[in-house]
């Protein structure tokens, strides 16, 4: 079996991918020293100061004793790994290649050893891909926390000497946030400012580069007492006088998104290459022409469009030839099938759109909310970057044209079955037209596909081509049912297929070559076993892409084994592919055909039958699979990695299902998807996606009648819409939830609604609203006799009051509620009002007791994969470390928050956090750093109508205000606002915009 260890991150086992339970943090810190020291022994004496310092207790060897029977134990069915006792100690026998750490250093040492800079640069990706997080993560020991600052620096090293290969390579732009974002987390280093100048002036920011200068300059001389290193001095004059020799080299581009903290990878998105492809060589070297060297220094946006009737391979075309040019695009492939003539379900533009700019690493908030503005996004994000975009199954210019690429470096691949005439005219595509297979390239196909067969019947092997109407696609299908049926000569097939195609012309006599497609769908169709071909027709019916064998399972009625059996016949004959991970697609013709079949074969309540099967499935594997991620029992257990690997494979069906549903009569399911996805997708997931099904839940539960639904998928929609920083539209659909909460009489939802309501006029600034819809929240929960939900409404309230300058009464509430949440054993809302209090007016003591109980919630966000609450987490900290002046550790706290809101898409918190920066940097003496993220503050508290925050980023920026600019304009309008909203107008860190549960 194989094993991997991890100690970049948390200290972690995996055996054969499964996740090994290793015990308590002392337990885990044993293994993290074998770790290090993997292969090498390790005295006892060694083991017991480093888990416990310099000062073990009495017993500590006994523990050390039982702590490595446990560890060899949960290690045991790793085969060639265990903790052996040898003369000079005890040895963990892995291989150090298996353990991340040492994996990482020899990754590195290999990229500092290679002349080649591409090759170097993957190598250092491939090593910085290994990090998880600070290195042994939750674990506190001298020893360790030692380890943990050394590895920081290798690491940090590492980002340095990728620093200098990528500006080697003319990948400055890109690379240029990444450098910025670095230089506020190593200010006085002198190498990093060097690349950050240096991507500055090659940007053409001469300026920007001398002010980076300066700044260092400044920083050495008050922190250090000691001026810029000559290397850096160098630089700055050389900058200044525009030395040729620093002029980019030609760009070597690559996968968006360049992160000092963890490396993008790069989109290959690109379908698997078609088997026994054949032809084409005329259109292949159309296409090859296209890869030409431009003219002039800026080339237009290459487009090319492969159209042609249905089945004539345009779609394997496209595949093949992009599987040949790739290493042409060495920044990625972007693939998505756009369904544009399935009429159901074909891809809405902004939904490709979101699935691009995830590929390409945009995540929460950074995923616009409009198609327009997705699509500026998508632009931006490929500007200057080389890299193939295949579009397939258009339906429309207009489906296509917001998925143009804006920049010149890209090429863009079209399929469609309409020659989109305005593709050629206004966007200048190349059409490449597809017509039917040359007779011999058809017999070609069949040969390659039948064998010797062909060759000794070659008339008849062209007869059965031109039945084919000399479409790949019916080849393919006949070829796979003559290699079936071997004991068949090819004349009697033939013969056999004009009977097929003679019965349907006289049905159909259009003389399209389409139908010629459809006859040899019939005729493939007509040799299945029965339960192969009702298996056929019902995965006609499945409103997704892609299924596994489980989802034919339930479509069938059958159990997984008969699921894969029927499935391998399918395949066999054709009519279905085996896509990546094990799934199964059909081609749209094939749906299309097998959805018409099911209407004429199976009756309506049999076809509604077999969806209700499949839905069931996929709304009980949904549930099990959040009741491991998410339990809601603690009794529950199961593989976390193995949930989320199926909740994230299965994404697509769940959202189909569940917006088939709503739209075709199964509200039930929809309802109830929709509500088990949301738990997923709140945690951290694609916020536009939890839109899109918790709207189609809301539509289901209106159809049904079922109001009380309808209310639960409003507070959802809510919620999300808050998160978004759409806070007029949240406002509205939790006053929509309120009142149908009222109607029902379900009065602990309908104060859940008043509390969130509460908190959308908290981040609009009307407070006293806020207040009175918290006031109505706790009285609904004392009469309910719901202690919690008190406590809850009583911090709410506690918010208020310290916001508007009542900090004796803000007190006075979060005591009360610290006492109920600590009766009730809430850990994580007794830390949080900790966090509160201790940013009031906590003295030491007490700010120790709220970091101690913070760290331990953040531990338990980290270990359940809640983003949120690992968010909340971490702004709370760094609250604490601040009002305790540690403000470094408040600094990274706040960033790690940050990287965490955007992922999530919460807007309202990254504009707090932003704030919450700036003025640690502030108090810290940093006060450019602390400039930039109050401005980033204010564009976003603008753009989500956040005036508060506004308040705050204008007086930040305004305290941060250099002698040689005039800082009233800022400071009048903090002013202003502060007035308004009648709160105090010099905050200090704030407190936190949302409590717990919001």
């Amino acid at each position: 079996m194989a094993a991997d260890f991890g100690v970049l991150g948390a200290v972690e086992a995996r055996i054969d991918g499964r996740l090994v339970v290793l015990g308590h943090a002392r337990q885990r810190s044993v293994l993290g020293v074998l770790l290090v020291e993997a292969g090498r022994p390790v005295t006892v004496d060694q083991l017991i100061e480093r888990v416990w310092g310099e000062e073990p207790p009495q017993r500590a060897a006994g523990a050390l004793y039982s702590y490595l029977s446990r560890l060899r134990r949960a290690v045991a069915d790793a085969g060639a790994v265990g903790i052996d006792r040898r003369p000079g100690g005890y040895v963990l026998t892995a291989d150090p290649q298996t353990v991340d750490l040492h994996l990482f250093r020899r990754l590195v040492t290999l990229a500092r050893a290679t002349d080649a800079d591409r090759s170097a640069t993957e190598l250092i990706e491939q090593a910085l891909g290994l990090w998880r997080g600070e290195p042994f993560a939750g674990l506190d020991t001298p020893w360790l926390n030692a380890m943990r600052r050394l590895l920081l620096g290798e690491r940090f090293a590492a980002e340095l000497d990728r620093n200098d290969v990528l500006l080697r390579l003319g990948r400055h732009g890109e690379l240029l946030p990444a450098l910025a974002a670095a230089v506020d987390e190593h200010p006085l280093d002198e190498r990093l400012a060097e690349q950050s100048m240096l991507a500055l002036y090659r940007c053409g920011r001469q300026a920007d580069a001398d002010e980076q200068f300066r700044r260092i300059r400044r920083r050495l001389a008050d922190d250090l007492g000691s001026d810029p290193g000559a290397g850096l001095r160098r630089l700055h004059e050389r900058i200044l006088a525009a030395d040729p020799a620093l002029a980019a080299p030609v760009p070597e581009t690559r996968a968006p998104g360049v992160q000092l903290a963890m490396p993008a990878t790069m989109p290959a998105q690109l379908p698997a290459d078609v088997r026994a492809f054949t032809g084409r060589t005329g259109e292949l070297a159309a296409l090859d022409r296209l890869l030409a060297p431009p003219e002039g220094d800026e080339p237009p946006l290459t487009v090319a469009l492969l159209s042609g009737t249905a089945g004539v391979g345009k779609s394997a075309l496209a595949v093949r030839w992009a599987h040949r040019v790739r290493e042409a695009f060495p920044d990625g492939q972007l693939y998505v099938n756009l369904r544009g003539y399935d009429a159901e379900q074909p891809v809405a533009v902004a939904d490709a759109l979101a699935g691009f700019l995830t590929a390409l690493g945009v995540r929460g908030p950074e995923m616009p909310l409009g198609t327009d503005e997705r699509a500026a996004r998508y632009r931006s994000e490929l500007t200057g970057r080389r890299m193939l975009v295949l579009l397939d199954n258009a339906s429309s210019v207009e489906q296509v044209r917001p998925l143009l690429p804006g920049t010149g470096s890209c090429l863009v691949l079209i399929t469609s079955r309409d020659s989109l005439p305005a593709m050629v005219a206004v966007h200048g595509a190349e059409r490449v037209s597809l017509d039917l297979l040359p007779l011999p390239d058809a017999v070609g196909l069949l040969r390659r596909l039948i064998g010797a067969r062909v060759d000794r019947e070659p008339s008849v092997a062209a007869d059965l081509a031109a039945a084919c109407a000399r479409l790949p696609l019916a080849l393919r299908i006949a070829a796979e049912l003559a290699a079936a049926r071997s004991d068949v000569s090819l004349t009697e097939l033939v013969a056999e297929l004009g009977d097929h195609q003679l019965r349907l012309d006289l049905l159909d006599a259009g003389g399209d070559p389409r139908a010629a497609v459809r006859a040899v769908f019939s005729w493939s169709y007509q040799h299945l076993p029965a339960d192969a071909a009702r298996a056929f027709r019902l995965l006609g019916l499945h409103p997704g892409d892609s299924v596994h064998v489980a989802a034919v399972a339930a479509l069938t009625g059958t159990d997984p084994g008969e699921a894969r059996r029927l499935l391998g016949v399918l395949v066999r004959a054709s009519l279905v592919h085996i896509g990546r991970g094990g799934r199964y697609a059909m081609h749209d013709l094939l749906r299309a055909y097998a959805a018409e079949l099911a209407t004429v074969h199976d009756p309506a309540p049999e076809r509604r039958a077999a969806l209700t099967r499949l839905f069931d499935d996929y709304l009980a594997g949904a549930v099990a699979a959040m009741n491991v991620l998410h339990p809601q029992e603690p009794v529950l257990t199961g593989d976390p990695d193995a949930a989320r690997s199926w909740i994230e494979a299965e994404r697509p069906n769940l959202a189909a299902a569940c917006t088939y549903g709503a739209a075709h009569g199964w509200y039930r399911h929809a309802i109830a998807i929709a509500a088990t996805m949301f738990r997923y997708l709140d945690a951290g997931g694609p916020v536009a996606e939890a839109v899109t099904v918790t709207a189609a839940a809301v539509a289901a539960a209106r159809a049904d009648g079922d109001r009380a639904a309808q209310a639960r998928a409003l507070s959802d929609l809510g919620r999300l819409h808050r998160r978004q920083g759409r806070l007029h539209d949240a406002a509205e659909t939790y006053r929509q939830a309120l009142l149908l909460y009222a109607d029902l009489g379900e009065r602990a939802a309908e104060a859940v609604a008043l509390r969130n309501l509460g908190s959308v006029h908290w981040r609009l600034g009307d407070y006293r609203q806020a207040a009175e819809h918290y006031r109505r929240a706790w009285a609904h929960y004392r009469e309910l006799g719901d202690e919690a939900g008190q406590a809850d409404a009583s911090v709410r309230l506690g918010l208020v009051d310290g916001r508007l300058g009542d900090e004796a009464q803000a007190t006075e509430r979060l005591r009360s509620a610290l006492e109920l949440f600590t009766r009730l054993g809430d850990r994580f809302s007794e830390a949080y009002v900790l966090s509160l209090l201790a940013r009031l007016s906590g003295g030491p003591e007490q700010l120790a007791r709220a970091a101690v109980q913070l760290e331990q919630s953040l531990a338990a966000g980290r270990q359940a994969g809640d983003r949120t609450a690992e968010a909340y987490a971490l702004t709370d900290l760094a609250a604490v470390y601040a009002r305790d002046r540690r403000f470094a550790e408040a600094a990274g706290h706040l960033r790690q928050a940050l990287v965490l809101h955007r992922r999530i898409g919460d807007r309202a918190s990254e504009a707090e956090a932003l704030n919450d920066l700036g003025q640690v940097l502030r108090a810290a003496g940093e006060a450019a750093e602390a400039r930039t993220q109050h401005e980033q503050a204010l564009m976003l508290a603008r753009e989500i109508g956040d005036r508060y925050e506004q308040a705050r980023a204008h007086d930040g920026i305004a305290a941060t205000t250099d002698a040689t600019e005039d800082c009233r304009p800022h400071r009048d309008l903090a002013r202003r606002l502060f007035a308004e909203l009648a709160v105090p107008a010099a905050p200090g860190l704030g407190l936190p915009a949302v409590a717990p549960g919001g």
